[in-house]
Formats: structure tokens, sequence, C-alpha cells
């Protein structure tokens, strides 16, 4: 029972990551961001921000300056 509820409770994180990472453009994973735009998710479904002149590394999940 437990088990089940740490599931739904995951899914229900990544979901509402999701949506709120949706109201952003993605970033171009190598290059330098224009703007604010989505990196990635992380696995407990939070999106990754990366500010106006970060760089975007999507495999890590990362924004560096």
């Amino acid at each position: 029972m437990l088990r089940t509820f740490a599931v739904a409770l995951l899914a229900i994180a990544m979901s509402v990551g999701l949506a709120q990472a949706k109201e952003h453009k993605r970033c171009i994973v190598g290059q330098q961001a224009t703007a604010t735009c989505l990196c990635g998710v992380t696995l407990s479904g939070r999106p990754v921000l990366c500010q106006k002149g970060q760089w975007c590394h999507g495999q890590w999940r990362a924004c560096t300056p």
C-alpha cells in the first residue's frame, strides 16, 4: 500500500512539474539562452529553467553561467 501511495505521489508531482514547464519555451541544448527557457524536468517532476545568458545542459538537466 505504501508503494502504491509513493507511485501516485510521484505521478502527481511529475504532472504538476510538466504543467509548469509548458509555460516556457524549450531551451536549445548546448546554446546560450536568449530568454528564460525550459532546460528539462527533474526526476521529481520539477522544471529546470535557464535564465537569459545561461547554458542548457539537457543530459544533466542543469543550467550554467
